[in-house]
């Protein structure tokens, strides 16, 4: 659930008022496009590569990963562990230790940082303000680049969200969340697929199949 609380979501508060420009105009119209593109997916798969950076204490870490979303189901692999959500029980699965802990699906509107991977590509459509940032090339592509401010800014531990998206392809190539603490996480998109046809058990875990887990039920 860590993942979850810090992304699919994880950012010495900087953030000015964000006033209604000619800029925002512009960002605005690249989100609506990718909103409007992003929701005609029945489904989506892609792999990415995970980096943690904090320069102050010398740390960058990198580990890669991989999601599958169909509506409100997901099924997440990161940093050793699974975590498998059917749209209303999330099991966070860890191989290693035969461990599975069960939890319901959080309150968005109650919990502190939480973001759904199933919402990280239109999540700027509820309580965010954002701005264009510039336009930039990306490992050879041209990319927009757009911050995201929580509104609810003191509730967060992130300050920004930068969403690199794909001119051409209208979809996101990376994703930065810098928090306040100087700890800022990376999201690469390596791989992309939609609209394939994904099998209802990617969505749940089996204790039948998997009957030497310790199962920890925290509902």
């Amino acid at each position: 659930m860590k993942f979850l609380l810090k992304i699919g979501t994880v950012l010495s508060l900087v953030i000015a008022t964000v006033n209604v420009s000619a800029q925002d105009a512009k960002a605005k119209g690249i989100l609506d496009k990718l909103s409007a593109k992003t929701k005609t997916y029945t489904s989506m798969s892609a792999t990415f590569e995970y980096t943690m950076k904090n320069v102050a204490e010398d740390i960058e870490e990198s580990q890669s990963g991989s999601l599958v979303t169909q509506g409100d189901k997901y099924h997440l692999e990161i940093a050793g562990q699974k975590i498998i959500c059917d749209g209303e029980t999330v099991w966070t699965v860890l191989d290693e230790a035969e461990e599975v802990q069960i939890n319901g699906v959080p309150d968005a509107d109650e919990t502190e940082d939480y973001i759904s991977p199933t919402n990280i590509l239109t999540l700027w459509e509820k309580g965010f303000k954002y701005k264009f940032d510039k336009s930039i090339t990306l490992n050879g592509a041209a990319v927009d680049v757009i911050n995201l401010y929580p509104e609810k800014a003191d509730e967060q531990s992130f300050h920004t969200i930068k969403i690199y998206v794909n001119k051409a392809q209208m979809e996101v190539d990376q994703i930065d969340i810098k928090g306040k603490d100087g700890t800022d996480f990376v999201y690469k998109i390596k791989t992309f697929k939609t609209n394939e046809n994904i099998s209802a058990d990617t969505f749940v875990f089996s204790t039948a199949k998997n009957p030497t887990y310790d199962v920890i039920d925290l509902r």
